[in-house]
């Protein structure tokens, strides 16, 4: 009987405690939505902000996203809408001031993978609440961090920050270069 335990039962509970820690979790890509016409409350995205927001859309196809979060500012919407409709996903809309339900939403709903598109004050507090570390803030003109935090059992894992779609005009403006393009290396010959 104890040789039935060990070679059936246990293997058994074994397999049912990884799938279910395997539900649990999951990649949340966090973006400040795209460039935007002005500074006004209710800017749209500009020409350059939908180019990226075509961009993200590339980067992301195949990263597993299963829900789009954005908040009920328009430039969030339009920032996630070409994801959204190749994905052929409806984002959730939540209001921008309310960053709790947000976080409630993250880490206690279905499986797969997720996308957020928020503001440059939204996105850091999330990440922090996430338990994923801490992000230097946001800068006016900048658009193109992407933060890739991977959520086991309702906790982050640190965040990892990356850079999407190269830098737009407007940061170049005031200062940023974009990164050199690797060195092209050549076999040597025989």
């Amino acid at each position: 009987m104890k040789s039935l335990l060990i070679r059936v039962v246990f293997p058994v509970l074994l397999m049912c405690q990884l799938a279910a820690a395997q539900q649990n979790v999951r990649t949340i890509f966090l973006v400040r939505h795209a460039e935007k016409v002005s500074t006004a409350a209710d800017a749209v995205l500009s020409p350059e902000g939908e180019k990226r927001a075509e961009c993200l859309a590339t980067t992301l196809k195949d990263a597993g996203i299963k829900q789009i979060y954005v908040t009920d500012v328009k430039r969030t919407q339009q920032t996630a809408a070409p994801l959204a409709k190749a994905l052929k996903l409806t984002p959730t809309i939540l209001p921008a001031k309310d960053s709790n339900a947000l976080i409630k939403n993250l880490v206690y709903t279905g499986g797969g993978n997720i996308l957020v598109v928020g503001h440059s004050d939204t996105v850091p507090f999330v990440v922090a609440r996430l338990q994923a570390g801490t992000v230097p803030p946001i800068g006016e003109n900048e658009f193109d961090r992407l933060f890739v935090v991977t959520v086991v059992a309702a906790s982050g894992m640190p965040v990892a920050t990356l850079h999407y779609c190269g830098v737009s005009s407007t940061a170049a403006k005031t200062g940023a270069m974009p990164a050199k393009p690797p060195a092209k290396v050549t076999p040597k010959k025989k």
